[in-house]
């Protein structure tokens, strides 16, 4: 292979790609997180990583569609703003931790080892609530914080509510809902570690196309264990808003029933059972919605009209969950696109 031109950028992504080594710690990750829950219009739902894919990874199945250089240079804008935020925290003093290793069995089975990084722990405190100084800072009390970038205008719209008739006041992603939930149910090391309480963690939006920044609260309704509560920042919880039910004739519950750390450790054991499977476990998520999904989706307003038309009218789109138009494994699961289904039953 022949050199070319210097190309400082390309140098850039290979170092991305090919960082230092790390050695897994073994276990299951605290993104790997999945519930059944009832989601807001009453209808019965998983959320969270797909079983199908946990499978191929914790196999050693190669990637068919691994991240791209533009998917790298996410994950470093992301990295970046995390580590400014701690030296911002940290010129403040308050500080506690960065990068905080989270290992361990969680609940009953053996098998549930979960291994992770939360990103940062700050002291509470009381500031100015005009300027943001802190005037008071407690040494027995802290925060969890897991820092999450985002951009464009779905991140707007579904993170920070804008023109969002459903969850005018935004809402958090319940996958960052679970990882944290697992945290939170991991953290008595840390408190009895650095000699505080930590009852709850924030999740920290921050969109890095037009400088605004999101915050949600997560607490558990039994100290380590019990529901997910999820809230805003003055204690308001997230839910939809009722006139948006009125607006589509469908009654509205609270979002994420059934989302709790004993549901969630359910799933866990049950991704343990499918591990020992010598074949796949059922896909979890659609790559092309079937009539039943989309129709239902495009009802309750979770499929736009632009996409529910490009499904009816374009057979061959594929037209469905997001989980897997990015799975790394999409051509394993789906190695014949929306005709899968279809060959695999002769």
């Amino acid at each position: 292979m022949s050199a070319t031109t210097t190309d400082p950028g390309k140098n850039a992504v290979y170092a991305m790609k090919n960082g230092n080594v790390r050695v897994s710690r073994g276990g299951m990750r605290p993104t790997s997180a999945s519930c059944n829950i009832t989601n807001e219009f009453g209808d019965p739902t998983m959320v969270g990583k797909c079983h199908r894919t946990e499978w191929y990874r914790l196999n050693g199945v190669d990637k068919t569609d691994p991240p791209n250089d533009r998917s790298f240079g996410i994950f470093c804008v992301g990295h970046g703003m995390e580590d400014h935020f701690q030296q911002l925290w940290q010129s403040q003093g308050v500080l506690l931790a960065g990068n905080i290793i989270n290992y361990g069995q969680v609940g009953a089975d053996p098998r549930i080892v979960i291994s992770g990084e939360s990103d940062i722990i700050v002291r509470d405190f009381d500031m100015d609530p005009d300027t943001g100084e802190i005037l008071k800072i407690h040494s027995d009390r802290a925060i969890g914080i897991e820092m999450k970038t985002c951009r464009g205008h779905f991140a707007q719209k579904f993170i920070f509510g804008r023109g969002n008739k459903k969850y005018p006041m935004g809402s958090p992603k319940v996958e960052h809902v679970m990882q944290t939930a697992m945290y939170l149910a991991m953290r008595k090391k840390h408190e009895d570690h650095y000699g505080v309480t930590i009852p709850y963690y924030l999740i920290f939006y921050f969109d890095v196309a037009d400088g605004t920044y999101k915050q949600f609260k997560v607490e558990l309704s039994n100290g380590y264990d019990g529901d997910v509560i999820v809230t805003t920042m003055d204690g308001k919880p997230v839910v939809p808003d009722p006139l948006y039910g009125l607006q589509i004739g469908e009654p509205l519950y609270p979002p994420w029933q059934g989302l709790t750390i004993e549901n969630i450790l359910k799933r866990y054991s049950e991704l343990a059972d499918k591990l020992e499977l010598d074949d796949p476990p059922p896909r979890e998520f659609q790559l092309r919605y079937d009539e039943v999904t989309a129709k239902r989706k495009f009802a309750t307003g979770d499929l736009s009209k632009t996409k529910f038309n490009e499904w009816e009218k374009k057979p061959l789109a594929e037209v469905g969950d997001w989980q897997c138009s990015y799975c790394d494994f999409k051509s394993h699961c789906y190695p014949v696109s929306v005709f899968t289904h279809d060959v695999e039953d002769g």
